[in-house]
């Protein structure tokens, strides 16, 4: 009987936009702050959108190693892909979204999808929470969940690409959100209680006290007709919301305002709310300044310069190295002696003077180490244009 069995059907393994489509940043609203909900977080949105978009502004070249020297790639199958990764998709974008999974996920997974021929035709990225990575046997195996969670297929490390941030396992990488909840927990909540500061408290907060001719009279909400409520009622219209804040009351008759003073935890939740900001941005490692957090520190021109320096280096380097690295030992990307590299230079450019000061000793006869046609390229210029022998002996002798 068993030559008779049924075969049950064969999955295919490949990677292919139909039985593992790419996906972009999700987010879901509500709830308490995740990976997905991180970017709701106005403090810890602005650190990420920081990074991506430095890390996106970083051309990313493929280059190769000869006997003169390291050598750039133009064109190629691996260089193609990377300067146009899938249909849609720039360079920039692709970059831009796998710094933004590192910072909220701790892990990006890079999804080689293949043509009919088994040639890797598109890079696209799959979401982290739809990947599950182990090591089964010695081989590196991925655990793929369709969006819609209706089925599960197993690729390995020819299918993708695993991107980590700091790990204690070497297997998974951490998230700096989940790792860092909690505080920006408490920046979301700063936040929703600042919003509820001025739409409610931004107004004279006191009490009206109301002679009634000796009879006490308690107000009651649903009472249209009570005086005392259509005197509170006028009170707030006069009184309520940001608009009306700091007006001076004016009260007549038989009514008297105890005003009541501003309880601390409102007087400080500014002070709280700034350093929220400090401690997100310290979490991403991300200079406060740059999201706009005060920081209590005046900004020159050399210090600003010394901070750049110091993002490019501490803040945005570790994850650029991490991404090439990772692509860079994929076999299936990147022939022998072939690796990719970020041109750091482009973010870090510096002013005309410094260029030129710099390009003059560069261009030394004695000790320097570039070519005009390496600077000229350096500035985007095109290639001088040599002039034909005879034109320059014609110039040589009219002078």
């Amino acid at each position: 009987m068993g030559l008779f069995r049924r075969s049950k059907p064969v999955e295919s393994r490949a990677l292919t936009a139909q039985n593992v489509p790419p996906t972009w940043l999700q987010s879901a609203p509500g709830g308490s702050v995740t990976p997905t909900t991180a970017t709701s977080v106005a403090d810890a949105y602005a650190c990420i959108r920081v990074l991506a978009d430095a890390a996106a502004s970083i051309p990313l070249h493929v280059y190769r190693d000869a006997a003169e020297g390291r050598e750039r790639v133009e064109a190629g199958p691996t260089a193609d892909l990377l300067r146009n990764p899938a249909p849609g998709m720039t360079q920039a974008a692709l970059i831009g979204q796998l710094v933004a999974h590192l910072n909220l996920f701790g892990n990006a997974y890079v999804g080689k999808f293949r043509d009919g021929d088994g040639r890797i035709a598109q890079l696209g990225l799959l979401h982290p929470d739809r990947v599950v990575p182990e090591i089964r046997a010695g081989r590196q195996l991925f655990t793929v969940t369709a969006p819609d969670g209706s089925r599960a297929s197993e690729h390995g490390a020819d299918d993708i690409v695993h991107v980590k941030a700091l790990s204690v396992d070497g297997l998974l990488g951490l998230s700096p959100v989940r790792q860092a909840r909690t505080i920006l927990g408490l920046s979301d909540q700063l936040a929703k209680h600042a919003g509820a500061f001025f739409d409610n408290d931004g107004r004279p907060s006191g009490i009206l006290r109301v002679n009634t001719f000796g009879t006490p009279t308690v107000a009651h909400d649903g009472d249209a007709e009570d005086p005392l409520n259509e005197l509170r009622d006028a009170w707030n219209g006069s009184h309520q919301g940001t608009a009306n804040a700091h007006k001076i009351a004016v009260v007549s008759g038989e009514v008297e305002f105890t005003p009541l003073s501003m309880n601390l935890d409102d007087a400080q939740f500014l002070d709280q709310r700034k350093l929220s900001a400090v401690e997100v941005a310290r979490i991403l490692r991300v200079p406060p300044h740059m999201i706009g957090a005060d920081t209590g520190e005046s900004m020159t021109y050399s210090n600003t310069e010394s901070l750049a320096i110091e993002f490019a280096t501490f803040s945005l380097r570790p994850w650029l190295v991490l991404i090439e690295q990772a692509l860079s030992a994929d076999p299936a990307l990147f022939a022998p002696r072939h690796y990719c590299s970020f041109v750091l230079d482009a973010l870090l450019r510096a002013d005309h003077a410094t260029r030129a000061d710099v390009y003059t000793k560069a261009l030394d006869p004695m000790t320097g180490w570039m070519t005009r046609e390496e600077v000229r390229r350096l500035e985007n210029l095109p290639p001088e244009r040599v002039k034909p022998a005879h034109v320059e002996h014609a110039a040589a002798e009219v002078a």
